[in-house]
């Protein structure tokens, strides 16, 4: 049996052959809205002193480039974790800070809290992969990444997620969106030759590893899969205490 046949099924690996896919369809959804421009402008009008950027997970990371754009562009970003906001930093919901917030579900409890919190206090832009969740229908502003169901971990999300956030650093910067469309063309084929190549890139990837480093490799998931359960065991007898 060989690695196609062995990996045919799997709903992780078909989640992330589908990636491109993904960025493709976020970035032919994407639109200007009015109350995205008016944000923009609010923002390079000193509106608003500060964004917050927040998420969780992997919706945290994904506004890393975005933090960093803003800081670059002389504005005043803050990143912070959305249990953290609302639970340990919720001084930066004000009427002079814009918040943008990340969530592909868009109804976690955490984000859910937020936008009641954010109720007439704090303007919040989301960014969310579910048309129908909280975050995307009681934000001021909304933009959808149009990854499709994820099966596993949000692997699609996450790669789209890139590009909402990086077109609307375009918009807040004070940049054209139109770049970004004709830009991501290049990258999106190079995504699909790369992963179309899958099977050949795993198959080197496993003859550089000898069985040593295999067994090694194996026992080392097995032992963060054993602290794993052993931590959630721990909660789940704190929670019945």
């Amino acid at each position: 049996m060989n690695l196609e046949e062995v990996w045919r099924e799997c709903s992780y690996l078909k989640d992330l052959l589908e990636q491109p896919e993904a960025v493709a369809r976020t970035i032919a959804g994407l639109e200007e809205q009015d109350a995205l421009a008016a944000f923009a402008k609010g923002l390079r009008d000193g509106r608003w002193r500060r964004v917050v950027l927040t998420g969780m997970g992997s919706s945290y990371w994904a506004c890393h480039p975005l933090y960093l754009r803003l800081l670059g562009a002389g504005l005043t970003p803050v990143l912070v974790e959305t249990s953290e906001l609302i639970h340990f930093e919720s001084d930066w919901l004000r009427p002079d800070t814009l918040v943008v917030a990340v969530s592909q579900s868009g109804r976690s409890v955490e984000t859910v809290r937020l936008l009641e919190m954010a109720r007439g206090t704090a303007d919040v832009v989301g960014i969310t992969n579910t048309a129908d969740s909280p975050l995307a229908r009681l934000s001021a502003a909304a933009l959808l990444t149009r990854a499709g169901e994820e099966m596993t971990v949000a692997c699609k999300t996450y790669a789209a997620t890139f590009i909402a956030l990086e077109w609307l650093g375009d918009l807040l910067c004070g940049g054209t969106t139109a770049e970004l469309k004709t830009q991501t063309g290049p990258a999106l084929e190079a995504m699909r030759r790369y992963l179309g190549q899958w099977p050949a890139h795993v198959d080197e990837l496993l003859r550089t590893l000898d069985v040593t480093d295999r067994l090694e490799l194996a026992l080392k998931f097995q032992r963060e899969r054993f602290e794993e359960l052993q931590i959630r065991k721990r909660i789940r007898d704190d929670v019945q205490e």
